[in-house]
């Protein structure tokens, strides 16, 4: 199976950073599948430079996110997922953005996984791509006028809590993710020998998007194949494990103007802000763990979940708070 190299970017709202210096080197540490490496001011992997130190506090955060995914997983990896980690300027993608995740992908002609997702839910071992890492994270170094929170303890009003935002991005990797591609208003493509790719099928999440009207995304078509549209409004998540535990479909967020990075990839935020896979944040919101309704998502997405998602309360999120956007 051919490797991809499409980015696949994730931000978050930018807010200040937390002042905190370590050693000045790449540091790796295993936390369960995952072997995160932090690179500090000045290192580099080859696609991407550190700059700025991590800390011990922070790299606990990325530990917590980490475990998090693990509580319910009973897949066997084909071998440790490479996450690489970073600090760095992103304000050349606008502003209000914090962060963002770029995962490689593979594909054989039916589906497409993001890297991590097929290493772990297939439990197969495809090897490394030259930069030897499946997935890369990075955090904003700027910041828009507001703290991080780090460690264990709850946000304070005026902070976004770092763990909240961490684990969130580590579900993009594990396939909270699509293939469509607003640039080129198609579905299912993926680079091989950049820039020359083809279509190689859509990813586990896009095979379970449904329309108002019913219409399915189709790899090789268009933005509105057989009549889909991906600004309806939102588009529906119809995984039978999560129906039968939301109750009707699953509402994902799809506004009417397409935004880049949180169109059709996160949980509607007018009908599921308090949950982890929402696309904005409030400050001194906490969101660390993976709801059931999140845990079901995943099940019908092909993972292995144990418990069985059993039960979940549901709550519209009325934080009376400024809500900061997520992608």
């Amino acid at each position: 199976m051919p490797f991809g190299s499409r980015k696949t970017v994730r931000v978050f709202v930018a807010i200040l950073l937390f002042a905190g210096i370590c050693a000045s080197e790449t540091i790796t540490q295993t936390y369960g599948v995952f072997d995160v490496t932090f690179y500090n001011t000045g290192d580099t992997d080859g696609a991407k430079t550190g700059e700025q130190d991590w800390t011990s506090l922070q790299m606990a955060d990325a530990a917590s996110a980490a475990y998090e995914w693990q509580s319910h997983i009973s897949n066997t990896p084909g071998r440790q997922i490479q996450v690489h980690m970073f600090w760095g300027e992103m304000d050349s993608l606008g502003t209000g953005v914090l962060g963002g995740s770029a995962s490689y992908r593979i594909g054989n002609g039916t589906q497409i996984w993001n890297m991590g997702e097929y290493v772990w839910k297939e439990g197969l071992d495809p090897g490394l791509v030259s930069t030897g890492f499946d997935t890369t994270i990075q955090y904003d170094v700027t910041a828009a006028g507001l703290n991080w929170n780090f460690g264990s303890a709850a946000p304070a009003s005026g902070t976004i809590d770092f763990r909240s935002i961490v684990t969130h991005e580590f579900g993009h990797s594990l396939g909270w993710d699509s293939t469509y591609d607003k640039d080129y208003d198609d579905w299912g493509w993926m680079y091989v020998n950049y820039p020359y790719g083809s279509y190689y099928g859509l990813s586990a999440w896009d095979k379970n998007l449904v329309d108002s009207a019913g219409n399915r995304a189709i790899s090789g078509g268009t933005g509105t194949p057989s009549n889909f549209d991906q600004a309806d409004n939102p588009i529906f998540f119809d995984g039978a494990n999560a129906v039968a535990l939301y109750g009707d479909l699953v509402p994902i967020y799809a506004p009417s103007t397409y935004n880049s990075g949180s169109s059709l990839v996160h949980l509607d935020e007018s009908a599921l802000g308090n949950l982890l896979m929402s696309p904005f944040v409030a400050s001194g919101q906490m969101i660390r763990t993976v709801s059931e309704l999140e845990w079901a998502m995943m099940k019908d997405m092909g993972w292995t979940i144990v418990p069985e998602p059993s039960s979940i309360l549901l709550m519209l999120s009325a934080f009376g708070l400024i809500r900061h956007k997520r992608k």
